[in-house]
Parts: C-alpha cells; structure tokens; sequence
C-alpha cells in the first residue's frame, strides 16, 4: 500500500457510480492516529491548538523514543505503518496486526521509505524478518500512545465522531457533491474530479471504476493523505483534517473553559481576540466582524495584547496581520491543559 501526502496534486475521477458508493468513516483508529500524531509533532502547523501538546510531549520524550524518530522522519515519506496496521477500534488490534504483517508486507514498505531517504535506519533493518524488533516498536508505540494520546482519546474520538455527524448532515442536506466540495481548504471537487492539493503541478490521476471513495477525518493529520494499494489504484481512501479550534481543543485537553480562565485575567472580548488570533483569525477587520465589536476597538484589544507580548503585528501586502508569540500561545495551553 501506498500513503500519498504532501507536495503532490491527486485528481480523482468519479463516475455516477462512484457518486453513490462514497462511504464517511469516523476515523481509521487510535493506532493511525498515534502514528499521524509523530508527524503533526515534528511540524508547527495548527500551532493554536496542537503547540501546547507538542511543546508537553517533546518534554517529556525520553532517549528510548529515537525509534519513532526512524519511523517517522523530518522528511516525508513516513514509514507507513499505517496502512499495515489498517482501521481499527482499539491500540491493541492494530498493534497485533502489526505484529502479524507478512515478511515481504514489511520488506515492501522498507524498500519504498529506503528508496526516498537513501537508506533504512539501522534500528528498522530487522523489522521484517526479526519478531523481536517488530515487539520493541510495538510497545515503543505503546508506551507513547499511552502518555501522548491516552489520557485524551475518548475526547480525541468523540470529536471526530462529532465531525462525521457534521459532515454526514452536509450529505443530508447537500448531497455527496455538498459533502466533497466542503472536506478542506486543499481539496476541491469539480465535478467528476475530486482534487486533494497539496501545492505542487506534481499530479496523479486514480479512475475509481466504480468501487467509490472511502473518507475519514483525522484529529493529528493536518494535511489531506490519499490512501492506495499501488496494485489496485482504484480502491481509495482519502484521510482529511477534522475540523478543530481553540475552543474544540480546549473541551479535548482540559476540562476548563479556556475563555472563563483567560477572560478573568484579560477581559472577556479581550480573550476572545487572542482565542480568534489563535484559531487563525488575523487581521483587524476580521477580528472585529469575529468578536462582534468595531475596528477601532479591535485595534485596541490587539495594541494591549501586543504590548504585553502575547501577539506579535507584522504588515504584509499592504495588509496587517496578527499572530501568536510563543508567550501567548503558552499562556493559551496553560489555560487548555
């Protein structure tokens, strides 16, 4: 199998067929998503709502993880576990189907990560043919799901649950054309093609053939993947960010309202300015229309949280846009775990 992500176009093309067989899953499982969680760690996107978590985890990340770092390097490809483990409902039947992955399954992936990088890290030589090796990345995967992404997953689940309900009401309301044109920012469909754009001209063409498309959002990934056996191009899944927020992550790391801690210490409309900063809301006019207040007074919540180093103002094309310092953005996670 193949995971397609980052720096290619994917155009898939629908027949009338396809149109009927779309399927809306909740989530591929805690394994993908702990594996998904080892990209989004070692990126600052999403840095409103995942920099908390990722300054917490890189703390805590002993010598003992340099495994994960093999599997999941600063460069793409991945080694793609994820599809070798499939969809599962629970860490412990993805992990015995990693476990259970054929020799030449195994070699296969090992190959194609090689291949891009050059060679294979001397701690995966053996994963394919040595159990053993296959029992230590297991419970190295283990023993990070549980401090990384445990103690959250019921939280991580039920909002992904709440993001298909979402989308399954678009399919209601909008139909299967509805549902794909309203995935992400980088996937569009023109009918009879669904576009996941990733920002390069680089482009692959899948024909379904009438097999349908399998669609699933995910918590960690923030950046549309296409799933696909390479000797059956026309069975697809195609795996996109779920809709997340300051205010959705805060109910998923804490029990507490990041607005009621930060507005007894800001102000009410002030902490929803650096909440809407946050979830990417960045110039004046935007926040004013966000927070139902004028430019003017808009312009003054910022002032006051620039001067307190919480924001920081940069003037781009004519255009002033707000963004977080690391100071605000640690003062946001305090408040959210």
């Amino acid at each position: 199998m193949d995971l397609t992500l980052g720096g290619d176009m994917h155009m898939i093309h629908f027949s009338s067929a396809d149109l009927g067989r779309v399927r809306l899953m909740p989530t591929l499982g805690p394994m993908a998503e702990t594996l998904f969680s080892l990209r989004a760690l070692r990126t600052r996107a999403d840095e409103g709502v995942l920099g908390g978590w990722r300054r917490h985890v890189r703390g805590t990340l002993s010598p003992k993880y340099a495994l994960l770092s093999a599997i999941s390097p600063k460069r793409e490809p991945c080694l793609d576990l994820v599809t070798l483990a499939g969809r599962s409902t629970d860490l412990e039947i993805g992990a015995e189907r990693l476990l259970a992955s054929t020799v030449s399954a195994i070699a296969s992936e090992l190959d194609h990560f090689g291949a891009h990088h050059g060679r294979v890290p001397g701690v995966l030589q053996h994963l394919a043919y040595d159990l053993s090796t296959r029992r230590e990345l297991v419970a190295t995967l283990g023993d990070y799901h549980r401090f990384a992404i445990g103690p959250r997953w019921n939280r991580i689940r039920s909002h992904l649950d709440a993001d298909r309900a979402q989308r399954g009401a678009v399919l209601l309301e909008s139909g299967v054309e509805g549902l794909l044109s309203t995935l992400h920012h980088t996937i569009t469909w023109t009918n009879p093609i669904l576009r996941v754009d990733s920002g390069t001209a680089k482009s692959h063409d899948f024909h379904l053939d009438g097999n349908g498309l399998v669609l699933m959002p995910s918590f960690f990934l923030r950046t549309p993947l296409v799933m696909f056996d390479p000797a059956s191009p026309q069975e697809l899944s195609v795996v996109f960010p779920a809709s997340l927020d300051v205010s959705s992550a805060a109910e998923i790391w804490s029990a507490r309202s990041p607005v009621k801690g930060l507005a007894n210490l800001l102000g009410r409309t002030r902490a929803s300015v650096l909440l809407a900063i946050a979830d990417g809301v960045a110039t004046t006019g935007e926040l004013a229309n966000h927070t139902g207040t004028s430019a003017p007074a808009a312009s003054q919540h910022t002032s006051v949280l620039r001067e307190a180093g919480l924001i920081v103002t940069r003037r781009h094309r004519g255009t002033v846009r707000h963004s977080l310092t690391e100071v605000g953005s640690t003062l946001l996670y305090r408040q959210i775990g």
